[in-house]
């Protein structure tokens, strides 16, 4: 007897790994001639640039640079003042992934911890940046799976599984070159810190296209001529274009922006002004919704047949979420009537719990702020840590979803008040990216196969017990599921332990 297979085509973003690894990049800093020697490190700051992703069989390598700004006071043998030393560490790593191929996807954030200086002596120091790494691995493929077959008394579990699969990957890139003019009145002698996040992003889809959008907010601490400190803030947009197939607003869509390259440094065309150049990468992944229909379990009474299914994982309920935390209060800073240089604000999450339309966020802010010190001749800083938490409103989203979290700082504004109270606020945006794993078991062939037992039985009397189904009984038995209900009279599927069924032998 010939079996007729109908299939269907699924295209895939199978998670291979999901993994978080940490190293340290260290490694000893010479100070300059032109510099003088170190009495005391103030602080440290850095920017991370990832320059290159590549998965390979087996493994997965990142390749970048973090550059470091430490700010240290110095003694030339005349005067004492605030200096700074500018380095670049260079990491390139590798992680085993067990299963990655070369034509796999990644989706890859290097996060920057907190950065050790060591002195080791007046001409020398040590630096060592801790680097987190969250890796994910995804395979983007089509698996082929049996959706129907054509048999006269096939018997087929079925159900249908609504899934978000992949529509489309894409990623570009922008370089952003800008002349950030610095106050007249100031010969800039030195650039002390950096600090440069990309915020605001949006994404806008329109005939086929992905048009991302963001801000690249950026501050220059910097020393002039004369022995004074300053900080120049500034904002300017970037955007770029992702060609994507058949994409439209009601496609979910997760996008990241990353910093792969960076040049700051004194204008050499314009006096008072400082040249910025930021390569900046953007990912896009783009899903659909689709309801596919899965063959959880068939069998035919009257042919014995032998079937493989393959497990797959994918994702459903698919949404983003967004919610604004506002906080407005004061706080004791206790400097007294010191200038506050600069402010580094960093939000760190520590709990996400997801509950039934709403997702719980709790974590700390962090604020360092780079004050003057002794009435300006020296520099000093001072922390504040403030706990959040925050309830975000997702209607629609059930507990057994996976939440992950990113934060954008909307809004900073401080106000030093005399005596060194400062009143802060911070808008902090919230987006909650949600989706509930799916395992899909699909049969991908079907053969039939010599029957070496046949049944001789004519009825049979069977005695229900505990997780019976009639599906799981009429199977075992050779039956259908119709022939025992017709035959037991039975309203419902419902069964009872201890009940008894009568069940009559298959005649076709």
């Amino acid at each position: 007897m010939a079996i007729k297979l109908e299939k269907s085509k699924l295209a895939v973003n199978q998670v291979i790994t999901n993994k978080n690894e940490s190293i340290i990049v260290d490694g000893d800093v010479i100070v300059p001639d032109v510099k003088p020697d170190i009495l005391e490190i103030v602080g440290t700051s850095g920017i991370v640039n990832v320059y290159k992703k590549e998965v390979m069989d087996g493994k997965v390598r990142i390749d970048g640079t973090v550059m470091v700004y430490v700010m240290y006071i110095g003694d030339d043998g005349k005067t004492r003042g605030v200096r700074s030393i500018n380095h670049t560490l260079d990491f390139s790593q590798s992680f085993q992934i067990e299963n990655a191929m070369s034509d796999m996807n990644d989706n890859i954030q290097v996060l920057l911890g907190p950065i050790e200086c060591k002195v080791i002596n007046e001409r020398k120091i040590n630096l060592k940046a801790n680097l987190n790494f969250e890796i994910t691995i995804l395979a983007n493929s089509e698996v082929e799976f049996v959706n129907n077959v054509d048999l006269k008394d096939i018997q087929k579990l079925e159900n249908t599984i609504p899934v978000n699969s992949v529509l489309g990957v894409g990623q570009t890139k922008t370089v952003a070159k800008e002349t950030v003019n610095i106050d007249a009145n100031d010969n800039l002698a030195e650039i002390l810190k950096v600090s440069a996040t990309i915020g605001n992003k949006s994404i806008k889809v329109s005939y086929n296209k992905i048009l991302t959008k963001a801000d690249i907010k950026l501050k220059v601490m910097y020393s002039t001529e004369d022995g004074r400190i300053n900080t120049v803030h500034a904002k300017f947009p970037i955007m770029g274009f992702i060609d994507m197939q058949d994409i439209n607003e009601n496609n979910p869509c997760e996008y990241e922006f990353e910093i792969k390259n960076i040049i700051i440094k004194p204008n050499s065309m314009a006096e008072h002004s400082i040249y910025v150049e930021i390569e900046v990468g953007i990912n896009a992944t783009a899903y659909k919704m689709q309801d596919v229909n899965v063959i959880q379990d068939l069998y035919s009474p009257s042919t014995s047949l032998k079937f493989e299914q393959n497990n797959i994982k994918m994702v459903q309920n698919k949404a983003v979420y967004d919610a604004l935390l506002n906080i407005n209060q004061k706080e004791l800073l206790n400097i007294g009537d010191e200038k506050v240089y600069d402010v580094d604000t960093q939000v760190v999450t520590n709990s996400v719990r997801v509950n039934d339309n709403e997702v719980l966020v709790s974590g700390n802010i962090n604020l360092l702020f780079v004050c003057s010190s002794n009435g300006m001749t020296g520099i000093q800083t001072k922390t504040l840590d403030i706990p959040f938490e925050n309830k975000m409103v997702c209607t629609g989203l059930n507990n057994k979803a996976n939440a992950k979290i990113k934060t954008d700082i909307i809004l900073e504004d401080f106000n030093i008040m005399p005596g060194g109270e400062v009143n802060i606020r911070l808008d902090i945006g919230f987006m909650a990216y949600t989706s509930n794993d799916v395992d899909l078991r699909l049969i991908n062939n079907i053969e039939e196969v010599e029957n070496e037992y046949v049944d001789d039985y004519n009825m049979v009397i069977y005695q229900v017990v505990p997780n019976d189904t009639l599906w799981k009984i009429a199977k075992r038995f050779g039956s259908t599921v119709q022939s025992i209900m017709d035959t037991n009279e039975l309203k419902s599927d419902k069964l009872m332990p201890g009940e008894q069924l009568f069940i009559e032998k298959y005649m076709g």
